[in-house]
């Protein structure tokens, strides 16, 4: 009877062990430490599709930290969920290389040429030659109207 288990066992140890993962930063590591406040500085973010970006001349508090190269934070196409990305482009890797946000959801690199999606939270490259998203940060509620945007 106990036989099928480890069987059974050994072989989910098997197949979980050779799942490849994804990279999750494709950028070189930096800290991020930043609130976003709808209903003071960050007004504009609640409208859909709009975007803000953020570097060490936005500073607010000494515990401010912008990632690699700045922040952007998009509005989802209702204005109710925010997204942040680093302005760095994963394919030139260059922190004074920044992307450049259209107002169509998409961010382009202004050196390579590659466009990323941004209104979904991915990042995705639709264009262009890098092969890598935008690097993405987490954002997390606070209370309410306010957020703490992470990694």
């Amino acid at each position: 009877m106990r036989r099928p288990v480890v069987v059974f066992l050994l072989l989910l140890l098997l197949c979980t062990a050779c799942v490849d993962e994804t990279e999750r930063f494709t950028i070189p590591f930096a800290p991020v430490n930043f609130e976003v406040h709808l209903t003071s500085y960050d007004v504009e973010l609640r409208n859909p599709m709009s975007f803000k970006i953020f570097t060490d001349a936005e500073r607010r508090r000494d515990t401010d930290r912008f990632g690699y190269a700045g922040l952007l934070v998009v509005a989802d196409m209702t204005g109710n969920t925010l997204y942040a990305y680093d302005l760095c482009c994963p394919y030139e890797d260059n922190k004074s290389i920044r992307v450049v946000q259209g107002g169509n959801g998409k961010a382009e690199c202004p050196s390579c040429g590659s466009v990323f999606v941004t209104m979904h939270g991915r990042g995705n490259v639709v264009e262009g030659p890098a092969s890598q998203s935008l690097q993405s940060y987490r954002v997390f509620p606070l209370y309410q109207d306010t957020y703490r945007i992470g990694n």
